[in-house]
Order: C-alpha cells, then sequence, then structure tokens
C-alpha cells in the first residue's frame, strides 16, 4: 500500500459531477436509498473517465494490494467511505479509488479468499491510501506480510480483518494465501529487492546515491511495478542504514538500529549487533 496523493479531475470531468449534483433526480434521492444511489453512481456519473484517472493517479497498480490494474472488468471504482453510508461522497472523486476485483474473478483451488474492496464490501475503515501519515507507517516482512510500524493496531485491523491482505490465518497458526496470492507476490518482490542489493553491495556500489536512484526510477515510472512498495520499504530501510555504514562494517562499533531494519541488514551481510 502506497501513499496516493490526488491529481484532481479535468474541468469537463468536474462539470459533469457538477451538473448531476445539481439535478433534481439526485436531489430527489434520499441518503438511505443505497439502490437509487449506486444508480446514480453507475449511469450518470462519469464513472469510466473518473477511473482512467484514478488509473493513473496509482501509476496502474490497485490502491489497496498494489496488483496491476487496468481499464477493464477486473477493476473497479472503490468508495473509501462507501457509497451506502455518505450520498454526497458518493460522487465525490476524492473519495475515490481504483481498485482490483479482489479475486472474484480468479479460478483454481486457492479457496477463493477475497481480498480489497471484494472482502470490504460496505464496512467502513480507518486506513486510507490517502493518509500520508499513515502509509509512513506501512511495514513488509521477508515472508511478504505486511504490517505497521510502530505497531498501530486499529490500521492492522482494517489490513488483517476487512481488506484482508494478509489472506486468512488457520487455527493451526498456517495461513492461506489470498485467491491473487498477495503474500506470495510480496514476498517474491521483497526477495528480488534483497538479490538486487546483494548483487550492488559486493560490487560496493550499494550507497545513499544509487539507492535513491532506483527509488525514484521505480517510484516515478508511468505503470509501476505490481508490489513495488515492498521494493520501496526494503530499499528505503537500506538508505537509512548507508549512513551508519563505516560504524557497523568497518569500525565494529555496536550500533542500536530500529527494531525493523535488523532483517533487512542481516539479509545484505551487514554484522548487526542487539542492543
Amino acid at each position: 500500500m502506497l501513499y496516493i496523493e490526488k491529481e484532481g479531475l479535468p474541468n469537463d470531468i468536474n462539470s459533469k459531477i457538477i451538473e448531476l449534483s445539481k439535478s433534481e433526480k439526485w436531489k430527489s434521492i434520499s441518503e438511505d436509498d443505497t439502490t437509487a444511489i449506486r444508480n446514480a453512481f453507475d449511469n450518470d456519473f462519469p464513472k469510466n473517465e473518473a477511473k482512467e484517472i484514478l488509473l493513473h493517479e496509482q501509476h496502474g497498480i490497485c490502491a489497496y494490494c498494489m496488483r496491476r490494474i487496468r481499464m477493464d472488468n477486473h477493476s473497479r471504482v472503490e468508495h473509501l467511505v462507501p457509497l451506502s453510508k455518505n450520498k454526497d461522497m458518493a460522487i465525490d472523486y476524492n473519495n475515490m479509488l481504483g481498485v482490483c476485483d479482489g479475486g472474484e474473478k480468479v479460478t483454481g483451488n486457492q479457496g477463493h479468499i477475497l481480498c480489497c474492496d471484494a472482502h470490504k464490501k460496505e464496512t467502513e475503515i480507518m486506513i486510507s491510501p490517502l493518509n500520508k501519515v499513515q502509509m509512513n507507517k506501512i511495514a513488509y516482512d521477508s515472508e511478504g506480510k505486511i504490517y505497521t510500524k510502530p505497531k498501530d493496531e486499529d490500521m492492522e485491523r482494517d489490513i488483517n480483518e476487512v481488506l484482508l491482505l494478509n489472506g486468512i490465518q488457520k487455527k493451526d497458526g498456517t495461513v492461506r494465501d489470498t485467491s491473487t496470492e498477495l503474500l506470495k507476490g510480496r514476498k517474491d518482490a521483497y526477495d528480488r529487492a534483497r538479490k538486487m542489493m546483494v548483487a550492488l553491495n559486493i560490487k560496493g556500489k550499494c550507497t545513499s546515491a544509487t539507492l535513491k536512484k532506483i527509488m525514484d526510477e521505480l517510484y516515478n515510472r508511468e505503470e509501476r511495478d505490481e508490489f513495488v512498495g515492498v521494493q520501496l520499504y526494503y530499499l528505503k530501510a537500506l538508505q537509512f542504514v548507508d549512513s551508519q555504514r563505516y560504524v557497523v562494517s568497518d569500525l565494529g562499533i555496536t550500533v542500536v538500529i530500529i527494531e525493523h531494519y535488523r532483517t533487512l541488514l542481516r539479509a545484505i551481510g551487514y554484522k548487526v549487533f542487539d542492543k
């Protein structure tokens, strides 16, 4: 999950939304008539145009899970505040995200475990890809699990119970991945970043400047890699560590490293001492 910065709508599309909001048809719909609100959103709101802009803002990845989304029936426009909970926000572009189908169209033996909007449905959540402070708390481990650091119980409730981004943990402690294999996808992304950094470190090129260049390239792509947030998280952690590189690897001085950086350091061959 990555922070999404809204770009705003072109004037022609914005004008269509304003026209809808002022129409007698829209005004006549009661706040609790979800069916009528949904019908107006589906048929009178410029949904396809809005969806195209959402995909551009999000660089072609789902706002929740970071899987690839395109202008097809495997993606949809999601309301952060559910359409059934707030009539006005049902046609407010700033309340909309581009998301995947959550595995609804996936076939196979994964047990059809849905995620993202497909599992969230009309549940209200407090986590938001539009909240930069929250997104700075997002972290990933080497097994592909998404969590928060420092721990935020409300965010993790939404991640694990509503959006189901970590699959389902069974009573025996094992985990069943989602139908869209989110855990596997994030683990693979983590492994790719780690292997790339191992190769750079061997060549003596694992520097802050190199890491920044790679991060900028990944972040600014018109169509970002799937699960790119995992790679960016890993690289950002290493960038933080680079300033401590001589202390850790050359002088042998014990350095207290923020806890969630320890695994990353060890993965690329640094010797890290516990406090």
